[in-house]
């Protein structure tokens, strides 16, 4: 009996360590598809950005699925014309942004001039959703992509079974990790894009679900 009982506080205390040894915190992992996945665009297509997963969501760094109720995940999405040897951060600007009244996603204009999309998922019957359309109304070289400012906003926010203390961050998948076009920042005259997001393409450029596209006449 006594043997039972040791061998039963070795395990707790053998769990209690793997569950809430997290270093640097969670990164939680979703999944977001634009569509059509193309390298090319005319002004006037429709480009639609998706994002759909239940509550039990991936963390990276445990391979565990957790069960984020009505977790807030602050999407975000930006968007550069990286042509030339500056990138213009207000690009968005040249896009028309068809959001359902459903979402809440709005415009926001940083005191930069920067503009960008954020808000939050709709959460409903144990799923996330985010669907909305983009359409490019001027010709150039774009670099999209979609964040999540969980780490800046909340990142000690609560879910069942966290780790007292530990932080967490997200950042989305785009399109199951294809390549999305990374080869067009070759194309940019900002070392910025054309070295720096090369030289660590997985932490510079995938990380930030990134998508690069040309819009032509």
């Amino acid at each position: 009996m006594k043997g039972i009982i040791i061998l039963s506080i070795i395990i707790l205390l053998s769990s209690c360590g793997r569950n809430c040894s997290i270093p640097a915190g969670y990164v939680f992992e979703f999944p977001i598809t634009l569509s059509p996945a193309q390298e090319t665009y005319q002004i006037g297509d429709t480009i639609t950005i998706t994002s759909f997963f239940s509550d039990e969501v991936y963390e990276r760094k445990t391979g565990i699925h957790y069960n984020l109720i009505d977790f807030k995940f602050y999407p975000e999405m930006q968007m550069r014309e990286i042509s030339d040897t500056t990138a213009n951060e207000a690009a968005l600007s040249d896009f028309e942004v068809l959001i359902p009244s459903e979402y809440d996603f709005q415009e926001y204009i940083y005191g930069s001039g920067s503009v960008a999309y954020s808000g939050e998922y709709k959460y409903e019957n144990g799923n996330y959703e985010l669907s909305y359309k983009i359409i490019p109304q001027s010709k150039g070289l774009f670099y999209f992509s979609f964040i999540s400012s969980l780490a800046t906003i909340d990142e000690y926010q609560d879910f069942e079974d966290k780790c007292p203390g530990e932080s967490s961050s997200a950042r989305a998948e785009l399109n199951d990790s294809a390549d999305n076009n990374i080869h067009l920042l070759n194309e940019s005259l900002d070392p910025f894009y054309n070295e720096w997001r090369l030289a660590d393409p997985d932490g510079r450029f995938h990380r930030y679900a990134s998508y690069c596209f040309r819009v032509v006449e």
